[in-house]
């Protein structure tokens, strides 16, 4: 008799045999497959057929259920998707460079602060933004927000942001100092060593040159920036405004997220309680 397909090929016939529709049961197969090679997930499918085949059940699908509830060898790899709860870090100190967040600060869970960076208060940092002060501090001043998928470095000297400033998503800054309230755009770049003054705006997609200054009172845009117009009051007072209701948005996403520390700790022992009691 000619040998049977390889390992490779069972995982692969196994695979398709999945319904599309059901993720959960491909998730948990890929998993069993990982762990305890496909000889052994075939060995263990032909019981498992076998014991189930009279109950209307699609073979892989028993064998998948098989393998999620038991407690089979681990591998050190890190499943993610067995994993209720996000590893990832907030804080990375580098050497003697700290992160500092302040009291009343944000973070969202996938925000990252890397070495010498300080938060004052009422600071929110949103989500997949990143603040590098591996080869130098990055500063951020009381109600300044720092939108989705911000980074701010500080490669070619510190960045400085001051307070009431908000910066659009996906901005970047390097080695810049902004002072106190500003709007920056969305996709916003700030090369290094440029300088935003006080009561100035910048649209959507502006960048500004390495050295260059944006005056204060005014707004800029474009690539590379170009002056457009001077601001009234009523304009730089709506910077402020945006800055004060941008952080209130962002108490309300504090209240739904789980404090970082061992908080999860305590979660995990009252869930394993009450599923005792059902």
């Amino acid at each position: 008799a000619s040998p049977g397909p390889r390992p490779s090929a069972r995982k692969r016939n196994l695979l398709q045999e999945v319904p599309k529709t059901r993720r959960t049961t491909a998730m948990a197969l890929r998993n069993a497959v990982s762990r305890v090679g496909a000889r052994a997930l075939a060995e263990a499918g032909r019981r498992v057929i076998g014991q189930n085949s009279g109950h209307g059940h699609h073979p892989s699908v028993a064998v998948a259920r098989s393998f999620a509830s038991s407690g089979g060898a681990r591998s050190a790899r890190n499943y993610v998707e067995d994993e209720m709860y996000d590893r990832s870090r907030q804080e990375i100190p580098l050497g003697n460079r700290v992160p500092s967040p302040g009291p009343d600060a944000w973070l969202a869970p996938n925000a990252v602060l890397i070495g010498d960076t300080d938060l004052a208060v009422c600071v929110s940092i949103w989500h997949g933004a990143v603040l590098k002060g591996d080869l130098g501090a990055v500063r951020i001043g009381a109600f300044t927000n720092v939108g989705e998928k911000v980074v701010i470095d500080s490669a070619g000297g510190a960045s400085r942001i001051g307070q009431y400033v908000t910066i659009g998503a996906n901005s970047s800054i390097s080695s810049s100092i902004v002072e106190d309230n500003v709007l920056i755009g969305a996709r916003s770049v700030l090369e290094p060593g440029s300088y935003v003054e006080e009561n100035a705006a910048l649209q959507a997609g502006t960048r500004v040159e390495a050295g260059a200054l944006i005056p204060g009172g005014q707004l800029w845009g474009g690539n590379p920036a170009r002056y457009v117009k001077d601001l009234d009051g009523h304009e730089i007072a709506e910077i402020r405004s945006i800055a004060e209701q941008t952080y209130g948005a962002a108490t309300d996403h504090a209240a739904q997220s789980t404090p970082w520390g061992n908080a999860y700790v305590q979660t995990e022992a009252l869930r394993k309680a009450l599923a005792k009691t059902e």
